[in-house]
Formats: structure tokens, sequence, C-alpha cells
């Protein structure tokens, strides 16, 4: 698709909202892949209002992040942009009674698609929402969520943590801190999580080791770590139209990471394993792929594998999938 910005608005220092003219059919919590030129790289962003409204991205400044930053920075109205998508599987399903949602920084936008989705529902279940932000300059549409706190008749409550907070509660996150946030409320039957990885995996474990098992949603915020593997080497014949190409890989290492190494061209879009874009079939082999990338139970046995976060466990021959 390509889409033209209609409108592009600050929201702190380091972040923007941006409107377009486009139109297009996804559930709250969902994203699209966008770059603003074929020069830049495929990037991940979700929407931060809920479907049926004027579509809209919120994209914060990553140090060193080509995309990012021409969009925080350069991006103005009547640029063009290329988009696939919708993706994700971030997507709360029927019959959850009760919500419990952690926001770290910019994570928070999927979620505002969720809670306005909920607003204009009528609030159908409580939700607990627990925003954690370095800086009050940097909360992203805070008077939003103030918004829909006021609208939603004590059904959301939010919790804000600032590292630099003064008074109230006060971050960075931690076990302890959010053990002491959750003391006291109900239950979820449902947790939602978007933010850097370093704070879902300490909030997965400390969700888990409170509550048991419980259904955990993790939107996934950094790209896939490309590590060199080690260890025994495999051979993956790519075939495509009649042709194949090879190319090896290390033990641990992604196949999507080894293939471009040797100039082998796969699909690829977020390559952190939640659009599908690098979906592959297999042929003979097996590419192991973690259990919370965004292949169903019944794809996986259908023999398909994501190459941006999969590793080889032998010898494999792939194709595109269809």
């Amino acid at each position: 698709m390509s889409w033209r910005v209609t409108s592009v608005t600050s929201e702190t220092p380091s972040s923007v909202s941006f409107e377009v003219d486009g139109t297009l059919n996804f559930k709250a919590g969902q994203f699209v892949l966008l770059r603003p030129n074929a020069q830049l790289p495929w990037r991940a962003y979700s929407f931060s209002r809920a479907p049926g409204r004027p579509l809209r991205l919120t994209v914060k400044r990553v140090e060193g992040g080509a995309v990012s930053t021409h969009v925080t920075q350069q991006l103005k109205v009547d640029d063009t942009l290329e988009v696939k998508g919708p993706y994700g599987q971030f997507v709360v399903p029927e019959g959850a009674k009760q919500l419990l949602f952690i926001a770290g920084g910019s994570g928070i936008t999927p979620f505002l698609s969720i809670l306005q989705e909920h607003e204009a529902r009528g609030w159908p279940v409580p939700v607990v929402l627990l925003d954690f932000n370095r800086t009050q300059t940097e909360q992203i549409l805070r008077a939003e969520i103030d918004a829909l706190i006021s609208s939603s008749g004590g059904k959301l409550e939010v919790v804000h943590v600032l590292d630099d907070a003064a008074d109230g509660h006060k971050g960075p996150c931690s076990p302890e801190l959010l053990a002491k946030l959750l003391e006291g409320r109900p239950n979820p039957d449902l947790v939602g999580m978007c933010g850097p990885q370093p704070m879902m995996d300490l909030a997965r474990q400390t969700v888990l080791g409170k509550y048991g098992p419980v259904t955990i949603l993790e939107e996934k915020f950094s790209m896939a770590h490309e590590g060199n593997g080690s260890g025994a080497s495999f051979t993956v014949e790519f075939v495509q139209g009649g042709k194949s190409q090879s190319f090896e890989v290390k033990d641990g290492e992604h196949v999507l990471a080894a293939a471009r190494k040797q100039g082998v061209n796969l699909s690829a879009g977020c390559e952190m394993g939640a659009c599908g874009v690098c979906r592959v079939r297999m042929i003979e082999g097996e590419i192991q792929v973690p259990d919370d990338a965004c292949l169903s139970d019944s794809e996986k046995a259908d023999g398909y594998a994501l190459v941006c976060v999969g590793q080889a466990k032998g010898n494999c021959r792939i194709e595109p999938a269809p």
C-alpha cells in the first residue's frame, strides 16, 4: 500500500504521531510495516488509535534507528509511505474477564488502540494499566490516557511510574516494584505486555511467579538478535521457481542472518517473528521457531517456519510460503 501523510504532531521531545489518508481493516493492537522510501528498511509500528477512526501511528526515536529518526525528525505532510499489513497477534481475545496491561515507553501505543476500542464498547471488562516511563516529558499521549480514565466509570485504573518521579511511584521497573504495584489487585486472566525486552522479561517472570499459569500477550519491541552461532554448520537449500540457492547456517544462528551474509535474498519484514512476511515452507529438515512467534500450531504442523527467528536443526530444504 501507499499512504499519504495528512498531519504530523509532536508528542514528546523524541516522539511524533502522524495521520494518513489510507483505510485499513485491522484489529486493535495490531501493527503495520512501513518505510518512508526504498533506501530505508521496513520497520513495525502499532496503531495508536482504535479501528474505525482516522489512521494514526505514533513513533519514538530510537538511538541509531534510521527509520524512527527519519519519521520523528523529517516526516512532513504530503510525504508518501510504503506500507504492508496489518500484522500481529497482540489482540485481546473474547472471554477475558480481568485485564492487566504493562507498558514501557512507546509500548503504550497498541494499548491506546485497545483501550479506545473498549471505550467504544462501553468498557465491558475491568482493566489495570501499569505505564512505565523514564521521564514525565516523555510520556506519550498522556492526555488521551487521562480522558480514557474519566470515561471508564472506574473500569480503567492507570498507575504511572516515572524514573524521575519526585513523588508517587518511582521507577525503574524491578521485581520488587512490580510485586508492590500488583499487591491487592484482582487476579487477571490475561496479561498484555509491550515495551523494551528487558522490562518484558522481568514482568513475565514476576507475573508468572505471582499468578501461576495465566495467558500472556507480548508485543516485541526490538529486532531479533542476530548472533553468529557456534558449533556445527548445516546447509539450507532455498528452492524458488525451479532454481535453488544453498547457504551455510551455524547452530544457534538465525536462518535469515546467515542467508544475508552469503548474499541469498529471503523475504523479511519486522525481523522479530511477529509479522509472518518471512514465512517459508519446509520441504525437508527442521527450522525451530520460538513459541511466541506468530505461527499457529496448525501452521507449524503443516511445515511452516519463520527464518528471521528460526534456527536450523540440521540440513534443510525450504521454499517460499504460498
